[in-house]
C-alpha cells in the first residue's frame, strides 16, 4: 500500500485492524527515503516518518545521502527527461539532511536505538524506537 496517500494509510489500517495488532513490530525504509523526498518534498519526508512511527514499534531506514540525490538529478537530464520538480526547494540537502532526518524522526516521538554501520553501497542503518506515550 502506499503511505503516502489516505487510501494506502487506509488500506494498512484495516489490515492491523484485521488481525487485532496496534502497530506493526518493524517497518523497514530501505532505499525509499530519497525517492519520497524527491517526489514529495521535505513535508512528505515528514509525513512518512511520522505515519510510520504512528503505525509500527520500530523502524529499520537505510537513508541515503545527498550525493545520491545529485545522481538520481543527472540521470534524469542525461535520459532528457524532467529534473524532479521539488529538488530545488528542498531544505535538508547536503550536510543537513541525516540531522534534519533525526530531527522529524524526535519531533515524531522517536528515538535512535542504535546504528548499524553501513551497507555495501555506504548507507548507514539507523534503527528507530517508538516512545511510549
Amino acid at each position: 500500500a502506499d503511505v503516502m496517500s489516505e487510501k494506502g494509510s487506509q488500506e494498512i489500517q484495516g489490515f492491523l485492524n484485521a488481525n487485532g495488532v496496534e502497530k506493526f513490530d518493524v517497518v523497514f525504509l530501505f532505499s525509499v527515503t530519497m525517492w519520497i523526498h524527491l517526489h514529495h518534498g521535505d513535508s512528505g519526508l515528514e509525513n512518512l516518518i511520522k505515519t510510520c512511527s504512528k503505525l509500527s514499534k520500530y523502524i529499520l531506514m537505510e537513508p541515503q545521502p545527498w550525493k545520491h540525490y545529485q545522481t538520481a538529478a543527472r540521470r534524469m537530464r542525461k535520459l532528457g527527461l524532467e529534473e524532479f520538480p521539488l529538488l530545488n526547494e528542498i531544505k535538508l540537502r547536503g550536510e543537513h539532511l541525516e540531522p534534519g532526518l533525526l530531527e522529524i524522526a524526535r519531533n515524531a516521538g522517536m528515538t535512535v536505538e542504535t546504528q548499524f554501520g553501513v551497507t555495501k553501497w555506504k548507507r548507514k542503518l539507523l534503527l528507530l524506537k517508538t516512545n511510549p506515550t
